[in-house]
C-alpha cells in the first residue's frame, strides 16, 4: 500500500531541507560570534576531490530569531580543492576577522541559525532551524559551549556535515572546539588549530601489506604550501624484524604540492598497485617498521622501532586493524605525523582507516577514499567548450580591431614620464572591458589557449603540454586557471575584476599551479636552493626565496602580463581592486598588493618578444572580454613605462667597508655610505640576502649588520645592496666567507711512523673527545704513494707495509669533527725497502757502482780519440 507524507513531515521537509543523498564534503569548519561586529563563517572541503562550486547550487543561508524564512544568503561559486576552505567575514569586523569575501550573511548573532545547502538539500548547519534559543545555543555537557562570544572550530575527524537541520544543536555528539572570544587565527584553514601560514607537512597518507609482493606506502604534503623536498633530507627507512639498523631506504627529492602524493611500490606487485616509483623500501612485511626522517628528526611513522610483534601490529580496540594483509589510510584532517618511532603502535587514538587486502584504489592521494579515476570526457563540443563551462557571447570583434583607433588617446598625448604614459596605457586598457564571471574563464581559455595544431586541446602555460579542452578541474592531471598575478596579492575575492581578468589566467596543469603557488618571478635556476619541477622540466622553484622561474619558452608571455595587470590596474578601480604595484623583490607583502620581480620580468620581456600566440592570445581574450593587453599591441611600450628602472642602469661608485671573511656566529658590519652616484643626487639604500646560507641581520641606512648561525663547513653568502636616486636603480652583489671554527683539538699521533716493507703499521690518533667533552669522530683517506688496503676503525689506522723497490712514503689525511666542526691533519708513514738475501753493495758503496759502470765508457772514448 502506498502512503503519503503527513502534514508533520511536510513541513519538516520545508524547513530543513531534504537531506537524503546531500552527502557533500563542504563542511562548516569555523564559526565566529565575537565582540561587535567580529563575525565570520568558514566552509571547507573535506573531502579527497576538488569541489566544483559552479557545477551545483551551493549557498550558505541566515535564518534570523528562529525564524524558517531564508534571511541573507551567500551563493559559492568557483573550484574549492580538498583541504582548501572559503570564508565569509563582516565588512565592519576588525582587521584580523577579515578573510575570504565580505558578506551580510555573517549578519547574525547567537540565536541565529546558518544553513549549508547542495540544491536546496541540507548539507550542514549551526544553530536549529525555527528555533529561537534565548541568547544562543548551549551544551549542558560542556558549560564553555556557546553560539555567542565564541569562535567555534570543527573536529578534525569530522568530514560530512550535519543533514538534520532541525535536531537539537549541538546534539549529544557535540563536534565543535571551543576557543575564546574574538579568536581569528584559525580563520581560512579547517582543522582545530590556529593557521599556521603557508607550510607544507609530509605524512605517511597510505601503507599497503597486501599478498605476496603487493606491497605499497604512500607520502603526501599534507600542508598548505609547496614542500621542497630536496631543501632538506627527507627519508623513508625500513627497519626489518625488530631491528634498529637502517635497512632499505629512498631519499624524497623535488617539489610535492599541497594535495600532492609521492608512492613507492615493489617492482613485483601487480599492476594494480605500480603507482609512483619501484622502489626496496617496500620490502617489508607486517612485522617491520617504516620510519620517515626529515634531517634525521622521526616526522612519522608505521610500527614500532626495535620491535617484532611476531606477524602483525593489531589493535586491542578494532579487530580489523593490522599491519599484516590490510591496507591502511591515514585519516581526512591528519596533519601532523606521529613522531616517537618507539613508542607503541598504533596509539589508542590512532588516526588510521583500515580497508580488505589488495585494496589499491587510494594509491596516489591522499585521504580516506578511493582516487577519483574518472576518465576524460567526450571530444569538445563547439556548444559546450569545456567540462562545466558555460556558452559566453562576443563582446567584440577582433577583425574589426584597429590599433589607431583604439590607442589615440595615448598616441595623441603628450607624454613625458613613464608615470605619464603608464597613467595613459592604463586609461585605454580599462576600456570595454566586461567582467567575467569566474565559469566564463574556463571558456575564453579554451579559445585564448588552444592548441593550434590540435584545437581539441589546450596549451598548458608552464609544462608546455598539450591537453584536452574537456580535462579541466582540480584533481591530478587536470588543467586548471592559473592567476599569474596571485589573486592573494589583491584580489582574493571573485567578485574583484582582477580575479576574473582572462589576460592573466592561463591553463596549467594542477600540480604544477600548487608548486608556483603565489611565487614571485625571478630568475633562480642556478641559486642555491632552486629545484627544477620533475612535471614540467625548465621550471624552478625556490621555497627559501619564495621565488619561480617559467620555462623560457613563456618568459615574455608571463612579463607582459604582469606589465598588464600592474598598468591596468594602476589605479584599482572596478570591483572594490585596489592598486597592484610591480616591485624589483622578491617576497612580497601580499597586503600591499605587491609582486615581482619587475627588473627580471623586464629582461624577460627583451629576451622573448611577442610572437604569434601572443597576438592571437590578445585578440581572443578581447573578443570575450573587451580590453586589450597594451604591451603586446605594442611591444616598446614596455620601455617607456619601465625601462627607466630597469632599462639604463643608476652610474654608481660602489665603495663598501668591511670584512670578506669572518668566523661563524661573530658579528660583522658592512658599511656602503662611502657609494656614490655619478649624476651626484642622494642615494638610498637596501640590503638583502641574494643566495647562501641564511644571515641574522639589520639594516640601518647604508649600513648592515649581520651574523650566522654555527656552520658545519666553509660556506659561501652573497648580500646584495641596492641603491637607488629616486629614479634609477643599481644593484651590487657582496660575498661573505663564513668560517667553520676549527675543532678545538690538538691532534696527536701513537705509533712508529717508519716500517719495513712487510711491517704492520698501527697508527692512533688522539685525542678521543675535546675540551668540551664532545666526542671526536676520525676519517682516514690516502692521499699518495703506494695504496693499501686498510680499515680504518675510529681513530686507530692499520695496514701491512706493501712491497716497495725503493724506501716511499705513504700520505694519509686524517678529518677530525666533533659535531660542528672539523679539524683535518696529515700523516706520512715511511715504508722503508729490504735489501733481497745475497745480495752485497759494491765496494766504495754507491759511489763505487758507479765509477764501475763508467770505466769501460771512458776507455772507448780514449780509443776513438
Amino acid at each position: 500500500m502506498k502512503t503519503h507524507p503527513t502534514k508533520i513531515a511536510l513541513a519538516l521537509m520545508a524547513l530543513g531541507g531534504f537531506s537524503a543523498q546531500a552527502s557533500a564534503n563542504l563542511v562548516i569548519t569555523e564559526y565566529v560570534e565575537g565582540g561587535g561586529s567580529n563575525k565570520a563563517v568558514e566552509i571547507s572541503n573535506l573531502g579527497t576531490s576538488t569541489i566544483n562550486l559552479d557545477a551545483e547550487q551551493y549557498k550558505l543561508v541566515l535564518f534570523s530569531n528562529g525564524s524558517t524564512e531564508a534571511g541573507n544568503t551567500a551563493l559559492l561559486t568557483g573550484n574549492l580543492a580538498p583541504g582548501e576552505s572559503t570564508v565569509f567575514h563582516n565588512s565592519s569586523a576588525d582587521e584580523q576577522f577579515k578573510i575570504g569575501t565580505p558578506s551580510t550573511v555573517t549578519y547574525y548573532n547567537g540565536d541565529d541559525a546558518l544553513v549549508l545547502y547542495k540544491n536546496d538539500l541540507v548539507i550542514d548547519r549551526i544553530g536549529v532551524l525555527g528555533v529561537d534559543p534565548g541568547s544562543a545555543w548551549t551544551d549542558p555537557a560542556n558549560p564553555d559551549f556557546s553560539t555567542a562570544n565564541k569562535t567555534l572550530r570543527r573536529n578534525v575527524d569530522v568530514t560530512v556535515g550535519d543533514t538534520d537541520a532541525t535536531a537539537a544543536f549541538p546534539g549529544t555528539d557535540n563536534q565543535w572546539t571551543v576557543f575564546d572570544i574574538n579568536t581569528a587565527d584559525g580563520l581560512g584553514c579547517p582543522g582545530i588549530n590556529a593557521c599556521g601560514g603557508a607550510e607544507g607537512a609530509l605524512l605517511i597518507t597510505e601503507y599497503v601489506e597486501g599478498g605476496g609482493s603487493n606491497k605499497a606506502v604512500e607520502l603526501s604534503n599534507v600542508g598548505g604550501a609547496p614542500l621542497d623536498l630536496s631543501a632538506a633530507e627527507y627519508k623513508l627507512v625500513l627497519f626489518s624484524n625488530g631491528g634498529t639498523e637502517p635497512g632499505n631506504t629512498e631519499i624524497l627529492t623535488g617539489i610535492l604540492a599541497p594535495n600532492e602524493s609521492r608512492v613507492f611500490h615493489n617492482s613485483s606487485a601487480d599492476e594494480a598497485f605500480k603507482v609512483g616509483t619501484a622502489s626496496t623500501v617496500t620490502y617489508f612485511n607486517g612485522d617491520d617498521a617504516l620510519v620517515l626522517y626529515k634531517d634525521g628528526v622521526v616526522i612519522d611513522r608505521v610500527g614500532r622501532l626495535g620491535e617484532d610483534p611476531g606477524k602483525a601490529w593489531t589493535d586491542p580496540n578494532n579487530p580489523e586493524f593490522s599491519t599484516a594483509d590490510k591496507t591502511l589510510r591515514r585519516k581526512a584532517g591528519t596533519t601532523s605525523g606521529d613522531t616517537v618511532a618507539d613508542a607503541v603502535f598504533p596509539e589508542a587514538d590512532h588516526a588510521w582507516m583500515v580497508f580488505a587486502k589488495d585494496t589499491a584504489d587510494g594509491l596516489g592521494c591522499p585521504g580516506e577514499g578511493a582516487c577519483d579515476t574518472t576518465p576524460p570526457g567526450p571530444d569538445p563540443d563547439p556548444d559546450v567548450p569545456c567540462t562545466n563551462c558555460e556558452n559566453l557571447e562576443k563582446v567584440a570583434d577582433a577583425t574589426k580591431y584597429n590599433f589607431d583607433l583604439y590607442y589615440n588617446d595615448v598616441l595623441t598625448a603628450e607624454l613625458n614620464t613613464p608615470q605619464e604614459w603608464k597613467a595613459a596605457l592604463s586609461e585605454v586598457a580599462q576600456q570595454g572591458q566586461k567582467p567575467l564571471s569566474y565559469k566564463g574563464v574556463w571558456t575564453v581559455l579554451t579559445y585564448s589557449d588552444e592548441d593550434s595544431a590540435n584545437p581539441k586541446n589546450v596549451i598548458e602555460l608552464y609544462s608546455g603540454k598539450s591537453i584536452s579542452k574537456y580535462d579541466n578541474g582540480g584533481n591530478t592531471g587536470d588543467w586548471n586557471r592559473e592567476h599569474v598575478w596571485p589573486k592573494s596579492h589583491g584580489f582574493p575575492s571573485e567578485s574583484q575584476w582582477g580575479y576574473t581578468d582572462a589576460h592573466h589566467l592561463r591553463p596549467t596543469d594542477v600540480s604544477v599551479n600548487g608548486a608556483r603557488a603565489a611565487y614571485d618571478f625571478d630568475n633562480i635556476a642556478t641559486l642555491e636552493g632552486s629545484t627544477e619541477l620533475t612535471g614540467a622540466p625548465g621550471n624552478y622553484v625556490n621555497a627559501g626565496m619564495s621565488a619561480f622561474e617559467p620555462r623560457d619558452e613563456v618568459k615574455g608571455d608571463v612579463a607582459r602580463m604582469m606589465f598588464y595587470m600592474d598598468t591596468r590596474y594602476e589605479t584599482g578601480g572596478n570591483g572594490s581592486m585596489p592598486d597592484l604595484v610591480l616591485v624589483d623583490k622578491t617576497g612580497t607583502d601580499a597586503d600591499k598588493h605587491e609582486a615581482g620581480k619587475l627588473c627580471a620580468l623586464y629582461q624577460w620581456h627583451m629576451q622573448d618578444p611577442v610572437g604569434d600566440a601572443d597576438r592571437q592570445r590578445n585578440d581572443a581574450v578581447y573578443e570575450y572580454q573587451g580590453n586589450r593587453n597594451p604591451y603586446i599591441d605594442n611591444p616598446e611600450w614596455v620601455q617607456q613605462v619601465y625601462g627607466a628602472a630597469c632599462g639604463p642602469e643608476l652610474d654608481v661608485t660602489f665603495v663598501i667597508e668591511g670584512p670578506t671573511t669572518v668566523v661563524e656566529g661573530v658579528g660583522f658590519v658592512l658599511d656602503a655610505a662611502k657609494t656614490t652616484a655619478a649624476n651626484g643626487k642622494p642615494l638610498t639604500f637596501e640590503w638583502s640576502h641574494a643566495s647562501g646560507i641564511e644571515l641574522n641581520m639589520s639594516q640601518e641606512g647604508s649600513l648592515v649588520r649581520a651574523v650566522s648561525d654555527p656552520v658545519a663547513q666553509n660556506e659561501t653568502v652573497e648580500l646584495e645592496l641596492t641603491v637607488t636616486d629616486g629614479e634609477l636603480s643599481a644593484t651590487h652583489i657582496i660575498e661573505i666567507t663564513i668560517q667553520d671554527k676549527p675543532l678545538d683539538a690538538d691532534i696527536q699521533f701513537v705509533g712508529e711512523t717508519s716500517v719495513d716493507e712487510g711491517g704492520v703499521v698501527s697508527i692512533e690518533a688522539t685525542p678521543a673527545q675535546t675540551e668540551a667533552g664532545d666526542a671526536i669522530q676520525y676519517t682516514w683517506t690516502q692521499v699518495s704513494g703506494t695504496a693499501v688496503e686498510f680499515k680504518p676503525n675510529g681513530a686507530q689506522l692499520g695496514f701491512t707495509a706493501p712491497a716497495v723497490e725503493l724506501d716511499t712514503e705513504l700520505v694519509f689525511s686524517l678529518e677530525a669533527f666533533d659535531g660542528r666542526h672539523h679539524a683535518h691533519k696529515t700523516l706520512t708513514v715511511t715504508v722503508k725497502n729490504q735489501a733481497s738475501a745475497g745480495w752485497e753493495e759494491p765496494e766504495g758503496g754507491a759511489m763505487g757502482t758507479l765509477l764501475t759502470l763508467l770505466l769501460p765508457l771512458a776507455f772507448w772514448r780514449r780509443r776513438q780519440a
